[in-house]
């Protein structure tokens, strides 16, 4: 009886109850829905090129303007007067040039015939050239002069649409001061600002993305992203992400609200709970279940982007395994594991 009591069977190891999935890659990959806006693909500060006082200005804020069209004017008092002298010295230049060009020709005629002395025919040549440098530099002048009096004018350098007003009628202001705000309405943009889970899953300037009204779903265009910004925005911490719009509708008119969709990858994708996860030296794992034997075994497995509601893999699984999706954190290498609930398999 002594030695019957020293042959105990050993206790069943424990059978720990998990939830789980079947690894079901899905094709056509993942979609991401962002909300942004219209915005002009190319916005202008007009300026004057001369400090001076407004005096007009002929447009207002929303205002649609072609290429040409005045749209404010400096006071052109000092300048008007400085193309007039500039004028008047040219017409002397000239009136002295055709006084001082036949007398070149005189004197090179009488020069061979000894009917002139020397002095006077390099007087005459000397009259002659000074009266011609003289018209040039004077018409040099007079276009720099009516090249500023025409710079007193603002004038739109694109068609578009007024987007603000930086200056007053009255207010003096510097060369180069942004007096307006044009909007040109050629090409249009849908500006969205993302995540950074988003740039890090792979997107890239040149990617597509379809861009609809946010109030009218049917109105859609296609779009190009052509411009990511490199930092964050500090109090929002998202990027802002441009696309250019192919062709906008009508509808699509700045500062409405749009809807875009990026689609993703077009292979296949593994996607898991974010319960799945767990660790193995810092790097994140799952729990695979062996059918034959019941046991589980930490696999490690790469991350190819992280979302709201599951994890999608980009390596680690194949097709058909078996991964603990929930109790993952009493587990442990070769332990054998009961399905909770065998029908929760989801793809």
């Amino acid at each position: 009886m002594a030695l019957a009591g020293c042959h105990k069977k050993a206790p069943k190891p424990e059978v720990r109850p998990v939830r789980s999935v079947v690894v079901r890659p899905s094709m056509g990959g993942a979609e991401e829905f962002l909300t942004g806006q219209v915005a002009p693909h190319r916005v202008v500060n007009l300026s004057f090129r001369l400090p001076g006082k407004i005096v007009e200005r002929t447009v207002a804020m929303g205002d649609k303007v072609q290429v040409g069209q005045l749209l404010a004017r400096l006071d052109d008092t000092e300048a008007s007067q400085t193309l007039r002298a500039a004028t008047a010295d040219a017409l002397a230049a000239k009136a002295s040039l055709a006084q001082a060009e036949p007398l070149q020709k005189r004197a090179t005629a009488l020069l061979p015939d000894h009917a002139i002395s020397r002095n006077a025919y390099d007087e005459a040549i000397l009259r002659y050239r000074t009266s011609v440098e003289a018209v040039q530099s004077t018409e040099a002048r007079e276009r720099i002069a009516r090249e500023e009096l025409d710079h007193t004018r603002l004038v739109a350098n694109a068609d578009g649409v007024i987007t603000d007003r930086l200056a007053e009628v009255g207010e003096v202001v510097a060369a180069g001061q942004p007096v307006l705000r044009l909007a040109e309405a050629a090409g249009r943009d849908a500006q969205f600002d993302i995540s950074g889970d988003l740039l890090r899953s792979g997107l890239a300037t040149g990617a597509g993305m379809t861009v609809c009204l946010d109030a009218d779903r049917q109105a859609c265009t296609a779009g190009t992203v052509y411009e990511l910004a490199p930092d964050a925005d500090p109090l929002t911490r998202t990027y802002r992400a441009k696309v250019l719009l192919d062709a906008p509708p009508a509808a699509m008119t700045l500062g409405s609200v749009v809807v875009g969709r990026l689609a993703g990858a077009t292979g296949a994708e593994i996607h898991l709970p974010p319960s799945a996860l767990t660790a193995q030296d810092g790097k994140p794992a799952v729990w695979v279940i062996a059918p034959d034997t019941m046991t589980v075994t930490l696999r490690k497995v790469e991350i190819a982007r992280y979302g709201a509601s599951d994890v999608t893999l980009a390596a680690g699984l194949a097709a058909g395994e078996r991964v603990v999706t929930a109790g993952v954190q009493a587990l442990y290498p070769d332990r054998k594991v009961s399905l909770l609930d065998d029908a929760d398999v989801r793809p």
